[in-house]
């Protein structure tokens, strides 16, 4: 796995080579996830439908769409634009081509894409302008409060009874229409963005140590287990996979 980052702008490609990784159900908040096979076929799960994705095939993960992906074959390789709202936000759309133009020649230099993937991530791009503000998310003010709480600080022990006491309604109540609306349970979804965050915490400097305690895991080999789950690979394996582009 290897990751071509770019913070500036909020975009960046993941790319899988000839793996065999399976991901359970999960979501990407605030960005649009854009797939395409580059080899092998997978079994994308969304709002419990499958499709089977084969060579050249290239599918679209809006934000907060629960899914999942399954290897068919015994390795598959997959590169992925993660294309986040503030991208979308800043940059029009030709200026957002532009700068898209700019990162993907760094994989066609690699020999990760050729110009085909690049026109098919062209195509899509455009697609996810034109999709981007139109989805309505019809989020309770109960659910969007305890997704807010737990979006911006996962590191905390915030406890169900706790966030059920803070909104004024029961814990059953809570996770079941948190599950409803999310697709994940609080639990569920606070491991997920403590990972995410760690992810960032990692890419900026922090020891595995030191972002296991920060994001509220209480030992190291707690936190690799979640983070290997999730992303795939270990924490380690994850710095080491990362390419900073300006």
């Amino acid at each position: 796995m290897k990751y071509y980052k770019c913070d500036k702008h909020k975009i960046e490609f993941a790319f899988l080579d000839h793996s065999s990784l399976s991901f359970d159900n999960h979501n990407h908040i605030s960005i649009y996830a854009v797939g395409l096979i580059l080899d092998g076929s997978v079994v994308l799960k969304k709002k419990n439908v499958e499709y089977t994705f084969i060579h050249d095939d290239l599918f679209i993960i809006p934000p907060y769409m629960v899914h999942s992906l399954v290897p068919c074959t015994d390795q598959y390789s997959l590169v992925t634009l993660c294309i986040g709202t503030k991208f979308l936000d800043t940059n029009k759309f030709k200026g957002g081509n532009a700068l898209f133009s700019d990162l993907a020649d760094r994989l066609v230099r690699d020999g990760v894409l050729n110009h085909l993937h690049v026109d098919a991530f062209f195509a899509a791009l455009e697609l996810v302008y034109s999709m981007y503000g139109k989805l309505n998310y019809d989020y309770s003010e109960i659910i969007f409060e305890t997704k807010n709480l737990i979006e911006t600080q996962p590191e905390n022990n915030i406890t169900l009874d706790a966030l059920s006491q803070k909104i004024f309604v029961s814990k059953y109540y809570l996770i079941r229409e948190f599950k409803k609306t999310i697709g994940l349970s609080p639990h569920r979804f606070q491991i997920q963005n403590r990972i995410r965050k760690a992810q960032h915490l990692l890419q900026n400097g922090s020891t595995v140590t030191e972002t296991a305690l920060a994001m509220g895991f209480y030992d190291q080999s707690h936190f690799i287990k979640y983070f290997k789950k999730i992303v795939g690979i270990t924490p380690t394996e994850y710095m080491d996979s990362l390419e900073v582009l300006d």
